[in-house]
């Protein structure tokens, strides 16, 4: 069910859906939703509405540590929101926090006046305000503090600050974080902000991280090579010995060094023989970095084009639709495929769909209503993300909030022309 607050907005000249998005439970307006289908549809201007107003309703009724998680969802479409985040960033608790993040990553807050208010909360969420505002040098102890908070919102708030105003001087810290923090993607932020230091003793510790960490860590220290001033500083030079590593590795180093001059050739052909030979999810990064103006790679993808796989066989025939000579020949592929109702076939009109293909953007659109929220958020962004909106209002009444959210968001933002 929506969540119960009233909002204190004039809604009595409101569409009848509009009025249950700001103040009736969730029966009410689905049901509203419904009748207007039924009765013409919506228009982008009509379906902007509602996305606002549903927008409008989860910020004011988010409560606790999954409603805070779910005001994080409104991030792309914050100057639409902002009036919403506003008044929700005044109510001190835990979803107010992130409302107050959000305002303040827009340049709506002021940072010297969130370190002195939260430096020393006793709430988490509030002491991870001051954390991500620390961007003054003179802040750089009460930083280097909070990398070691209890709190793992607190410590990840501070290597964000450190990402936005680097400091040489916590490279020793940065490197330890990378290391040891408790949490995964902590340890990939302390990484990326040791990227962002960029001297050569930042790509020296990222070398030894790269040694001693698991496939993962080592992902995350390619970022943070590939990050400008560590790239100058033997970034580029580290990344190409990461060419001759197994798996995800190799390929992700090839990915990120296809403007290099010097070291593009070794890169393409690291692609090229992970489309043709490597596993599905080699196969799957190689795709969308491999360039199709090689050679190399129209010979791969033709390679991979006989080897099935659903979840990858439909990305190789969409990349190989895009070119001239196999276009028509792939997509004719494509449509065959998508004749099937296992995996492959919804993979196919997935692809064909980013194709224009009517056919393909049906058998999306008949997604909207699967039983998986997952499989409905996924169809909805996809048909969102191709202008095709017109069968996305029941997903603003979905029954699953993170659903509601991401959509409003999205349609709340793209049908701004934003």
């Amino acid at each position: 069910m929506l969540a119960g607050t009233v909002l204190s907005v004039s809604c009595g000249g409101a569409r009848p859906e509009v009025r249950a998005a700001l103040n009736g439970t969730l029966p009410e307006l689905q049901q509203e939703i419904a009748k207007a289908e039924q009765s013409g549809g919506f228009d982008e201007a009509r379906l902007k509405e509602l996305a606002r107003a549903v927008a409008e309703r989860e910020i004011a009724g988010a409560q606790g540590r999954e409603g805070a998680e779910q005001l994080a969802l409104f991030r792309p479409c914050l100057p639409q929101v902002r009036a919403s985040l506003d008044e929700r960033a005044g109510r001190g608790d835990e979803a107010a926090a992130v409302a107050t993040l959000l305002l303040f990553e827009a340049g709506k807050r002021d940072a010297g006046d969130l370190v002195s208010r939260y430096r020393d909360a006793d709430s988490g969420a509030y002491r991870a305000l001051a954390a991500r505002a620390t961007l003054s040098p003179t802040q750089a102890e009460l930083r280097r503090r909070y990398f070691t908070d209890p709190d793992e919102r607190v410590r990840r708030a501070a290597f964000e600050a450190a990402l936005r105003a680097p400091l040489s001087s916590q490279l020793p810290e940065l490197v330890e974080a990378a290391r040891l923090d408790p949490s995964p993607s902590n340890r990939a932020r302390a990484a990326q902000a040791v990227g962002r230091i960029g001297s050569e003793a930042a790509v020296l510790g990222l070398a030894d991280l790269f040694s001693a960490g698991d496939e993962q860590e080592q992902l995350a220290v390619l970022d943070a090579w590939s990050e400008a001033r560590s790239y100058r500083a033997g970034g580029e030079r580290e990344l190409l010995r990461a060419l001759s590593r197994p798996g995800l590795v190799s390929v992700s180093a090839a990915s990120l060094l296809l403007d290099s001059r010097e070291s593009r050739a070794a890169a393409v052909a690291v692609l090229a023989r992970a489309i043709a030979d490597g596993s599905d999810d080699e196969r799957r990064l190689a795709l969308s970095a491999a360039p199709l103006s090689e050679l190399s790679v129209k010979e791969a993808l033709e390679k991979a084009a006989k080897s099935p796989s659903p979840s990858v066989t439909p990305l190789v025939l969409a990349r190989l639709a895009e070119l001239p000579g196999a276009g028509p020949k792939a997509r004719a592929q494509l449509e065959k495929l998508a004749e099937d109702k296992s995996d492959y076939g919804l993979e196919a009109s997935y692809a064909l769909a980013r194709l224009g293909s009517v056919r393909g953007v049906s058998r999306v659109e008949q997604e909207l209503s699967h039983a998986r929220s997952a499989r409905r958020l996924r169809a909805a962004l996809t048909l969102a993300s191709l202008g095709k909106n017109q069968r996305l209002a029941p997903r603003l009444g979905d029954r699953d909030p993170f659903v509601r959210a991401t959509v409003a968001c999205r349609l709340a933002g793209a049908l701004s022309g934003s």
